[in-house]
């Protein structure tokens, strides 16, 4: 792919154009499917009971009750262990999964910095700072606050 044989969009016509987004809107409706069925079958055999009896003994070891047994209940185990032995990166992994995490704190920071970027562009201030009556006492008393100093 070069400058050569790019085509421009303002080069095409609407028709080419039309055919163009929605072939792109049809992968993209696609990949979303697919993404979602995927994320369906995670949640499924992560609920799923665990067979496996090494994972068995080990999350029992760590308190699980066999009721609760299941591979998304070993993986949190198997996190905790690596956490309590030091294991960074699980420490890390648990607390943005909690959201306590670095990673989740920072999201949070940014969109409150959004928000209050959002509000300065708009012009729409709803918070009102109340006269107090503050600068209005200094102007009366400020030459006589300079003059006892003297």
């Amino acid at each position: 792919m070069n400058e050569k044989n790019l085509i421009r969009a303002e080069d095409l016509t609407p028709s080419e154009r039309r055919e163009i987004a929605s072939k792109g809107g049809k992968a993209s409706g696609e990949a979303r499917r697919r993404k979602k069925a995927l994320k369906s079958l995670m949640n499924d055999l992560l609920a799923s009971e665990v067979f496996d009896t090494n994972i068995y003994n080990k999350t029992t070891a760590m308190g699980f009750s066999p009721e609760d047994m299941s591979y998304g209940a070993a993986i949190v185990a198997a996190m905790v262990k690596e956490a309590a032995e030091g294991n960074v990166k699980a420490f890390n992994a648990i607390t943005d999964l909690v959201g306590e995490g670095s990673s989740g704190e920072r999201v949070k920071l940014q969109k409150k910095q959004l928000a209050l970027q959002e509000k300065k562009l708009s012009g729409n201030t709803d918070e009102e700072i109340p006269d107090d009556g503050f600068l209005e006492a200094l102007n009366g008393s400020v030459a006589e606050d300079w003059l006892d100093e003297e």
